[in-house]
């Protein structure tokens, strides 16, 4: 079956590509389909009891997470002018039907006659900056407004905004915030934007820069190695049509199935580009093997080229693909989509190769040129070394992987939310900027319980002293970091009535209190009156940072009278722990990887010296860059995570290849020594050019926005290019070490 396929391409390759050229556009029809977004949710695990807690919470208090806060420098905060451009932006701003909510230093004057600033609008009214700087102070020194509109120098203000619900995505928040940079162009301060929901948007746009930062100099990469190493216009194009095809059907059946483009799955064209072309190199090059020991017949050379390569590029794809699909026993939905999306990208590429390359060379009758040999001069210095001394292949590779893996207990997986983010990156700094001077933007909630069965308590006694103490411990161990509770109301109120702060209010009042601060998108008390909240927005913390946190919540909760509880929740909470459960699951799905991968190699070689040499030469990467990311102090977090399972995916295929030309070699009866050369020379090339390709392609993630996907690409070069090493090095001795194979 396989080669009747095989002579129908190679005696129809016009054919060929036309079917593939109308199956392409097809596809390409469905791209348009895609939708691009990010929120927070897309880093949820499914099986995390937080998770389901977090969404109870927002089922009874509503979103915390849809916050915009713009901060303003104004040249002098006690011009009048800069008052009149405030309100009339405040103004503008509440009218949007994308805004809930609306919160600045004009806020509290609404209530308080004290933090009126002054009659803005009426010139024979006399401003007096002695009097606005005594307002401004006041109003700073407000418990609940105060340290959120206005920073303790008063050098700085800001503006707090809540999206409606229906504002929570990636269009509606884009549209909304343009807006408002519209109007905030139109005033004298100048403006910096903040927030979770700012975060979301600037991460999908980052994405979009991403790509096309990235996709331009891989291309370049891929023509130049490709130019240099082929020689020949046609073996440059048809590569890289290959992956351009390949792009197109993943897309297109994303968007005909409605995936969409996340913070993970948008570099999947960036990594097809870089992982899909090697089946196409490995077929171009024993083509040309073959052609330089029989040209008479080119279609012949090109049906001997495909029935030897079909077979073992489908191998080494399944391989890659399994490094991938190991990603699925992740909960999180959007790991389990990327590996998904990558192995399938992956297998396509397998499928488009075997019909573009032969059908191509055979169409523009690519026969005549010939290889540059750009590694020789080292592949055959290997091949005559190695046989030499393989125990020196051996035991340098073995000591410098004994060194790495010494360090390996050192690996932290502590991180933070904002470690995402690069600390040169614009957004980032921003986020630091509004730490320092308004208190964070990152949720965090803690909720007070009451017992059901508990009577009816009396709020002023039985819950605000310790709604009290836990603001003040939050507030003294995140001192950046600013809280919002019934409690932060109530002093609030009885500043601006006057009332002495021991009165206590009736249960009535209070109620009063609270609803009338719902209805301005902030819920303090839940209906039934069991829950108690204190909201904040806090600086960037690493989960081992918060979990001291928890640790003395929970100390404090003891002290509190059995019918209370406490509880920590909120986007914060959920996405670190979460990334805590990640860094677990992939590390498992890296075990679980190399089980798949070994059950291959051993349907594969039956023989257990090949097995083994196999195992090491793929192990030994692995432990060496997790040594070195030890040496160097990076932490493990998701993506680092990942790149293992990944990369040992995709470096495995080089071993693939060259133990499957081993064994050729012996089974046409050659000695261990001369299998061992001619494998080095003639399978060596290629391992060399699809891992330059492969190495030059990650390390052009190296300019990501993003420091996962910095890392991701730096991890995963430098993975492949010490597999290599070991593949070229390591493999060949192992292989004249051990015991004979039994020629195969």
């Amino acid at each position: 079956m396989l080669e009747r396929i095989l002579r129908w391409i190679l005696s129809n390759p016009k054919n060929t590509l036309t079917i593939i050229g109308g199956i392409t556009v097809l596809w390409a029809l469905f791209i348009p389909n895609l939708k691009i977004d990010f929120t927070i949710e897309h880093l949820f695990s499914k099986n995390d009891p937080a998770v389901e807690r977090y969404f109870s919470f927002r089922d009874t208090f509503g979103r915390e997470d849809n916050v915009i806060t713009i901060i303003y420098e104004p040249y002098d905060a006690l011009q009048k002018d800069l008052y009149i451009e405030l309100e009339e932006l405040v103004y503008k701003i509440d009218e949007l039907t994308e805004v809930k909510d609306v919160l600045s230093l004009f806020s509290l004057s609404d209530i308080d006659l004290n933090a009126w600033i002054g009659d803005l609008y009426n010139e024979n009214t006399r401003w007096n900056k002695d009097t606005v700087l005594q307002k401004l102070k006041y109003i700073q020194a407000d418990p609940s407004i105060g340290a959120r509109v206005l920073s303790k120098d008063l050098k700085y203000g800001a503006i707090i905004l809540t999206l409606s619900d229906r504002a929570n995505n990636h269009k509606d928040r884009t549209d909304l915030i343009e807006k408002i940079k519209i109007f905030t162009e139109q005033t004298s301060p100048d403006w910096i934007f903040s927030g979770v929901s700012v975060l979301r948007t600037e991460y999908v746009k980052y994405m979009l820069r991403d790509n096309i930062v990235f996709l331009p100099p891989i291309a370049l990469i891929l023509i130049s190695i490709l130019s240099y190493i082929f020689r020949s216009w046609v073996f440059v194009l048809l590569p890289i049509m290959t992956v351009i095809i390949t792009v197109i059907w993943l897309l297109g059946f994303m968007g005909l199935v409605g995936l969409e483009i996340n913070i993970m799955t948008y570099v999947v064209p960036t990594l097809l580009f870089i992982i899909g072309i090697s089946d196409a190199i490995h077929i171009q090059a024993r083509f040309r093997e073959n052609m330089s020991k029989d040209n008479s017949d080119p279609e012949k050379a090109m049906f001997l080229t495909m029935t030897q390569m079909s077979k073992v590029i489908l191998l080494t794809s399944l391989t890659t693909a399994i490094g991938f699909i190991a990603l699925t026993t992740t909960s999180i939905k959007i790991v389990q989509e990327f590996g998904l999306e990558i192995a399938l990208g992956v297998m396509i590429a397998w499928f488009v190769s075997i019909l573009v390359v032969p059908a191509g060379i055979m169409f523009f009758r690519a026969f005549n040129e010939k290889n540059r040999y750009t590694f020789s001069y080292l592949l055959y210095w290997l091949s005559n070394t190695i046989p030499k001394k393989p125990w020196l292949f051996i035991i340098i590779p073995l000591l410098i992987s004994f060194t790495m893996i010494y360090k390996i207990k050192d690996i932290s997986t502590d991180s933070s939310l904002m470690d995402d983010l690069r600390p040169k990156n614009k957004l980032y700094q921003d986020l630091k900027f509004t730490e320092k001077y308004f208190g964070g933007v990152l949720p965090f909630e803690v909720l007070i319980h009451i017992d059901p069965d508990k009577n009816k308590p009396n709020i002023e006694t039985d819950i605000l002293p310790y709604l009290d103490q836990v603001e003040s411990l939050l507030q003294s161990e995140m001192q950046e970091s600013r809280f919002f509770s019934l409690s932060t109301l109530l002093r609030s109120i009885k500043r601006i009535r006057g009332d002495n702060g021991d009165e206590i209010y009736s249960y009535e009042m209070i109620e009063r209190i609270a609803q009338e601060q719902s209805k301005q998108g902030n819920r303090l008390i839940s209906d039934d009156k069991t829950v108690f909240r204190v909201t904040g927005l806090i600086e960037n913390r690493t989960s081992s940072e918060m979990k001291k946190v928890y640790n003395k919540l929970d100390s404090l909760s003891r002290s509190f009278p059995p019918y209370l509880s406490i509880e920590c929740t909120g986007t914060t909470v959920v996405a670190l722990r979460t990334n805590d459960y990640l860094v677990q699951s992939l590390v498992n799905s890296l075990g679980l990887a190399l089980f798949f991968i070994s059950i291959v190699m051993a349907v594969m070689f039956r023989a257990r010296s090949i097995l083994f040499a196999s195992l090491v030469t793929n192990l030994i990467p692995i432990f060496t860059i997790l040594g070195a990311i030890a040496w160097f102090g990076i932490s493990i977090r998701p993506p680092t995570a990942m790149t293992f399972a990944v990369a040992l995916g995709i470096a495995v295929d080089d071993s693939l290849h060259f133990l499957l030309r081993y064994r050729k070699e012996l089974r046409q009866g050659m000695s261990r020594v001369d299998a061992i050369k001619s494998t080095i020379i003639n399978t060596g090339s290629a391992l060399m050019i699809t891992t330059t390709i492969l190495v030059a392609g990650f390390s052009v993630l190296l300019f990501s926005a993003f420091l996962p996907t910095y890392q991701f690409g730096l991890l995963s070069a430098s993975m492949i290019g010490v597999a290599l090493l070991c593949d070229i090095t390591l493999l060949p001795a192992l292989c004249l070490v051990l015991p004979n194979p039994n020629r195969g």
